[in-house]
This record gives structure tokens, sequence and C-alpha cells, in this order.
């Protein structure tokens, strides 16, 4: 889809102002990320706050809670005013047949993860789950790429009491292996065959289990000026294990040894972990890691194949 394309379906469903912008944001290998400035959205009431729900976020909500979703009341507003100015992000997912997210639920999510202040509000999602929309994070730095840094954001989502979808990793990666079509006898599909029992067994490590987000990068973690922490790019989050979540962390980031040791150091002091059980754990997981990876990426080359 064009930028003219998306901007002109924001423009229709959130209402935008005519001065409304949409430039290009540096981005990953699969989604395009756009900066949406200087719009106006209205509201459905007068009363409304910069709230939107999907439909399919709708049904969801209703399904989980018995409850019909509406607009949230602000009490804090004027009764008299229909607009605002805003600054937010636009993800496009439509290049995306291959990854098996489920966006409706994890954008609810990333609802109950920004009521704590730990991630963007969600604003808008399309019913057929292409457009993404969340608020800007302006006024916010990345920081250095410090072992400290990324073991204590780690731990603050690791110390979450949400509750989330199982990862499943053992079933991602049969999707990924049958989006990519690998051949049985394939390198990849055998490595993949003789850690499956690793896996499993990983995710039955329930003292382990907590909230992870699975793709922490440097530049997801941002700081506010009040030196408060925010964290993007939910869209892997899910309960898993927490060397997984390390593991992961430390191979986005292209951490070497040392450094990948020092990290899981600096958690398992943070998490009152025993070290060397922690770096026990890391180093399986590892492994778990670099075949999450591959196979991720030979489902990608699959999915632009497509394209």
């Amino acid at each position: 889809m064009s930028t003219l394309d998306i901007i002109a379906t924001l423009r229709k469903a959130l209402k935008l102002s005519d001065s409304a912008q949409l430039s290009v944001h540096p981005s990953g290998a699969v989604n395009h990320v756009y900066r949406l400035q200087n719009v106006a959205l209205h509201y459905e009431g007068t009363e409304r706050k910069l709230q939107f729900h999907s439909d399919s976020e709708k049904a969801f909500r209703h399904r989980q809670t018995g409850q019909v979703v509406e607009g949230e009341q602000n009490q804090g507003r004027d009764p008299k005013q229909s607009c605002c100015v805003g600054d937010f992000a636009v993800k496009w997912l439509g290049d995306d047949r291959f990854s098996g997210i489920d966006r409706t639920y994890q954008f609810a999510l990333q609802k109950k993860l920004c009521r704590l202040g730990l991630a963007p509000q969600p604003i808008w999602l399309s019913d057929d789950e292409t457009i993404w929309v969340e608020q800007w994070q302006s006024d916010t730095t990345n920081p250095s790429l410090t072992p400290q840094r990324l073991a204590q954001t780690l731990a603050s989502v690791h110390q979450l009491s949400i509750k989330a979808h199982p990862l499943k990793l053992a079933a991602r990666w049969q999707h990924y292996i049958d989006i990519a079509k690998l051949n049985t006898d394939s390198t990849l599909y055998q490595k993949a065959r003789r850690l499956r029992p690793k896996v499993l067994q990983s995710e039955q490590a329930e003292n382990d289990s907590v909230l992870c987000h699975n793709d922490l990068a440097v530049n997801h973690i941002l700081i506010r000026r009040d030196n408060t922490l925010t964290v993007i790019d939910w869209e892997y989050a899910a309960m898993g294990n927490r060397y997984f979540d390390l593991a992961s962390c430390a191979l986005i980031n292209k951490l070497d040894s040392m450094t990948s040791t020092e990290l899981v150091k600096r958690y398992a002091d943070i998490m009152r972990i025993n070290q060397q059980i922690a770096l026990a754990e890391f180093n399986l997981h590892k492994e778990i890691v670099s075949v999450t990876n591959d196979l991720w990426f030979a489902a990608l080359k699959a999915n632009d194949a497509l394209i």
C-alpha cells in the first residue's frame, strides 16, 4: 500500500485534518513505519478521550469480558473541544503473511502495558489488521547499549504482573517450517528436530515463565525526559521462558560472549537468581534462539517471494 493510500485510509477512519502529514520512518525487515504529524483527531462524541477501538478489538474484548466496549470517558476534557492535535506512529503490516501474530490480541495487550507506563498508547487497528496506529514517543532518547541497561529493562518487563498468551515456541517453529517449506533433509530442519525436546522442556519451566518482550533491541528502549522507561515494538510479546528472552536480547543486539555473560550476571543479581544457574540456562537457550532466528528468516524469505 502506498503512502497516499495509507493516509487516505487514516483520514477516513480517524477523521484527520487537512494538515495531516505522513513521513517515512526507519523500520525493520517486514513492517513499514511512518510518523503521522499535525493532525486533528475528531471524536465520536464531545467528551471522548483519544481512544479508538476497531470492530475486531471490540469483539475480542466482548468475548473476554462479556462487556460491550465503547469509547472511554475523559473527565478532564473540555466538552466544547471536538478535536486535538497529535503525533502518532503508523505501522503498515500488510506485507507480513508469515509471522502468525494475532494483532488484535497484541493491541489489547499493549493497552494493558500502556496503562502501566511501559508501552505507547495504541490508538487504532484496522479491521484487516494491516494498519496499526499508536502514540508517537516524543522527547525520548535511546540509551547506550550496556549490559546494565538491557538487564534492567528485561527485569522490568519480567516482573510485570500482566498475563499474556504463551509463546508456544514449538508450535511457532512448526509454523515457520511450514511457511518456508523446509526440506526434511535440510540442516536447519534437522537442528530444529534435535532441539525440539529442549524447547518443550523450556516451555514447561513454570518458575521461569514470565512476560517476555522477545525482540528487545536497544532501539526499542526509550528514555523519557524524567528518566522513566518506555519500550516499543511489543508484537512478539508473550508468556515465555525468561532465558529465551535474555538470549534473544543478546542475539538481537549482537553482544559478544563477554558482554552477554555480563548481561546475564547483572540480570541474575536484579532478579536474585544464582548466577551460575542463570548462565547455564542462558547457554542452553542461545542455541534455541539461534534456530528460532534462522527459521524466522527462512519464513521471511518465503514470504517475500509471495509479495
